[in-house]
């Protein structure tokens, strides 16, 4: 049986609970690497010119990055799925351990979380202190953040180029779903651009339960989303409702840009349309 885990808007984002979020979520990822049957590692992944191998070889890099470690000096030029500056420097990073073994990855990213862990364990840590996160400055807890959310991601890359689902009712995945909800108001009224007097809802089945919902208003010509099911009591105009429903796995397969809308499985109550605009609009990884 499926266990069924609601989504709370008020499930803490303090430096403890991402510290717990990233040991499990590192855990996860270390049992699975652990686990691969005989050629799971050469099997292609949704991240184009990656591999399994690749995905571990990522996660390890990027974890040594965000540690320290300096950019190494290896040719990534002449690759397809190499289109920017920061692409080709997480592609640096990853070339650098292509060639290790899946056990010898593992047993770094083990080494480098302890470190993390022990870090962001102790006494004298601060969540405000300065730190330096793949997408520039940040404090320690928007790093933090942006470790769990990538960590998770690529752990469901590797999942589901071997056919092993799982982990979709973990804190890491409510994180990803939390931050899916947080963009949800941008991303309907001005990203897919969804006209005034519309709303849309976000309707998540499960196993990870949970409901997000933005009515579009227009103030000075703009278009504003505004939260639904925020408990406020003002009154605002009727909207004309579409509703999205969907699976845990589907919506952050599509959030995070692995899937696109028309391998992506959801029903509609509402306009067909508008659905697929906000669907199309939904990617909220880089």
């Amino acid at each position: 049986m499926v266990r069924s885990m609601p989504l709370s808007p008020s499930l803490s984002q303090d430096l403890p609970a991402l510290t717990a979020t990233y040991a499990h979520t590192v855990q996860s990822i270390l049992d699975l690497g652990r686990s691969l049957r005989p050629g799971d590692t050469e099997r292609e992944t949704d991240c184009p010119g990656w591999t399994v191998h690749d995905q571990f070889a990522h996660i390890v890099s990027l974890e040594a990055w965000v540690q320290g470690e300096s950019a190494p000096d290896v040719d990534v030029s002449g690759r397809a799925h190499v289109r920017t500056e920061l692409d080709a420097l997480v592609e640096r990073y990853l070339e650098s351990r292509r060639g290790r073994p899946v056990e010898e990855l593992l047993e770094e990213l083990e080494d480098l979380a302890a470190t993390r862990i022990a870090h962001l364990q102790a006494e004298t840590t601060s969540p405000d202190e300065p730190a330096t996160g793949p997408f520039g400055p940040t404090t320690l807890v928007g790093l933090m953040q942006n470790r769990v959310f990538d960590l998770w991601n690529h752990e469901q890359d590797i999942r589901e180029a071997i056919d092993r689902p799982g982990n979709l009712d973990s804190a890491g995945a409510a994180h990803m779903v939390r931050t899916l909800f947080a963009a949800f108001p941008r991303i309907v009224a001005r990203t897919a651009g969804v006209p005034a007097g519309q709303a849309v809802i976000l309707d998540l089945t499960g196993p990870l339960v949970g409901r997000a919902g933005v009515r579009v208003e227009e103030h000075d010509g703009k278009p504003h989303g505004i939260p639904l099911f925020a408990g406020a009591a003002e009154e605002h105009a009727d909207v004309v409702t579409t509703t999205i429903t969907l699976s845990t796995r589907a919506a952050t397969r599509r959030g995070a840009g692995r899937v696109s809308t028309a391998d992506t499985h959801y029903t509609v109550t509402g306009d067909d349309s508008i659905a697929r605009r906000v669907l199309d609009a939904l990617v909220i990884a880089p």
